[in-house]
């Protein structure tokens, strides 16, 4: 997603910590993950029915592979059926490149990790982001680990 010479990538997550949220609404709120969220940003997310914790995830590229734009949205339009189905309060987001050539589809789903960590898990997502209430973190879904955003150089190198 950004320059890749700019410093060792944790292979684990990939461009991850590099990505812009925007999500949907008659506002548009917009979030970089290379920096702290400001209190404004927060007080965005309790207009939009996002004031506790919740996670960011998507049904796009199973397991970091691509697949077609219509596999994709059609795999979208399952998982935002199932959230429906099943009464989990969701916002739309796109997940981006900070340039926006790249942009996947995505749900901020209001609640515990867990149930964010099980349907993750399900459409074969490596990671979800997660929102603790005051910092993004990104979680392994099938694979290992976390890692505290905004990312600081030591943990980008360390792969925290």
């Amino acid at each position: 997603m950004a320059d890749s010479g700019s410093k060792p990538r944790d292979e684990r997550w990939g461009s991850y910590p590099e990505t812009v949220l925007i999500f949907a609404g008659d506002a548009e709120i917009f979030v970089d993950l290379r920096e702290p969220v400001p209190p404004a940003t927060r007080a965005a997310f309790a207009e939009i029915g996002l004031g506790g914790t919740f996670s960011i995830l998507t049904a796009f590229n199973p397991r970091g592979i691509d697949l077609p734009a219509e596999e994709n949205d059609r795999r979208m339009a399952e998982l935002e059926s199932e959230l429906r189905s099943s009464g989990d309060d969701f916002v739309r987001v796109d997940a981006c490149s900070p340039d926006r050539s790249h942009c996947e589809c995505s749900v901020a789903l209001k609640g515990e990790i867990g149930r964010a960590l099980d349907i993750a898990r399900r459409w074969e997502q490596i990671a979800i982001f997660w929102w603790d209430g005051s910092t993004f973190w990104i979680q392994a879904a099938i694979t290992d680990g976390h890692l505290r955003l905004p990312v600081q150089a030591s943990q980008w190198q360390a792969g925290a």
